[in-house]
């Protein structure tokens, strides 16, 4: 039996229509349709499960604990196509990257692995495990999908690549045009003072990623000119996404499809365009050496490099690294790779622009 845990609260939208449409939505579904779904497929149905030699040690084990950040559907639709090609059940424990790195490295601290398989944004914490010797090797034998995985995405031969979310501008449809936000230059627009959510990008390199693509683009005047504006912080897209679908602010940013997904499914009035070029949410995934279920962790890492674990991974909200994947969001044509070891070293400078501290 999978079973879940999550810090993530459910929209309360102040517009009662919003929120009746969402409870029935969220009701009814638990992630993709039941026409284009791969849940419950037989194993010699998934497309790409090829034999690995340590299935009979992870199904011995029985179980995996899988940390995540990704979208509850997504990993809703994840834990049942492996419970299904496997009959291994999948704990989830899901949470944000920051909650997620702090909660591995205290029990690593304390010597009680509990993690199996870990996915978060964040390229820095999985190379300090490799320094520290945190993570399985991915070898073909086990994982043999790996032969048809690019393998510049493979970091170490530990950890690898799994999604990309493309950043992009959020919206309220009743209050703002596409044509008035399909440029970064356009938000900064005095017209929006008191108007726009910021996602902190204190949180992620990748969110101040998108500060480094204003400043480059547009030169530094566009980070005092966006603070200006005054914009609502907030730790989370979520509270944001509620402000957007309620009408009190008409701009979040940066966001990222999975952000305003619950508002938009239930019906809210709210929109996500990517102007060009931009940057992205870019997930990692690595399995624990020493964690309570070792081959189980590795069968359910190789497991997310299948074709059919992509689908299921990215199913209208991330890009695949694999080509032809359905459901899989496409890669916007001028998207510019994260140096995340540059982002923490310009930390501090980028948030001061935008009037914030780190």
């Amino acid at each position: 039996m999978t079973s879940y845990r999550s810090s993530r609260r459910r929209p309360s939208f102040r517009l009662a229509a919003v929120a009746a449409a969402a409870g029935l939505l969220l009701a009814a579904c638990g992630g993709g349709g039941a026409a284009d779904s791969t849940v419950g497929q037989k194993p010699e149905q998934a497309e790409g499960l090829a034999e690995s030699s340590i299935k009979a040690a992870a199904q011995a084990e029985g179980k995996v604990v899988w940390y995540t950040s990704i979208p509850e559907a997504a990993v809703k639709e994840v834990a049942a196509g492996f419970k299904a090609a496997y009959g291994i059940d999948v704990e989830v424990v899901r949470l944000t990257s920051t909650t997620l790195m702090q909660r591995y490295a205290s029990e690593r601290d304390a010597g009680a692995v509990k993690g199996d398989v870990i996915n978060v944004a964040q390229t820095a914490f999985f190379e300090d495990g490799v320094k520290k010797n945190w993570w399985s090797k991915l070898t073909e034998p086990e994982a043999p999908m790996l032969a048809s995985w690019p393998k510049d995405l493979v970091h170490k031969d530990q950890y690898t690549l799994i999604n990309t979310q493309p950043i992009g501008i959020a919206y309220n449809k009743d209050q703002v045009k596409e044509s008035d936000v399909d440029t970064w230059q356009k938000i900064v627009d005095p017209k929006f003072k008191n108007k726009v959510v910021l996602v902190n990008p204190a949180n992620t390199p990748f969110y101040l990623s998108w500060l480094k693509l204003m400043e480059t683009e547009y030169g530094p005047d566009v980070l005092t000119r966006f603070a200006a504006l005054k914009p609502t912080v907030t730790d989370s897209a979520v509270p944001g996404a509620q402000q957007l679908a309620a009408g009190e602010r008409v701009l979040m940013v940066p966001n990222v499809l999975s952000g305003v997904k619950e508002v938009v499914d239930a019906g809210a009035p709210v929109a996500t365009v990517t102007p060009s070029p931009t940057v992205g949410v870019e997930q990692y995934a690595a399995a624990s050496v020493d964690g309570p279920h070792p081959n189980a962790a590795k069968l359910l890492l190789g497991y997310l490099l299948t074709r059919t674990g992509q689908e299921q991974l990215n199913r209208g909200y991330a890009a695949s690294p694999l080509s032809g994947i359905p459901g899989s969001i496409p890669m916007p044509k001028d998207y510019r790779a994260t140096d995340t070891a540059a982002m923490q070293a310009d930390k501090s400078r980028l948030l001061a622009a935008v009037g914030l501290s780190s």
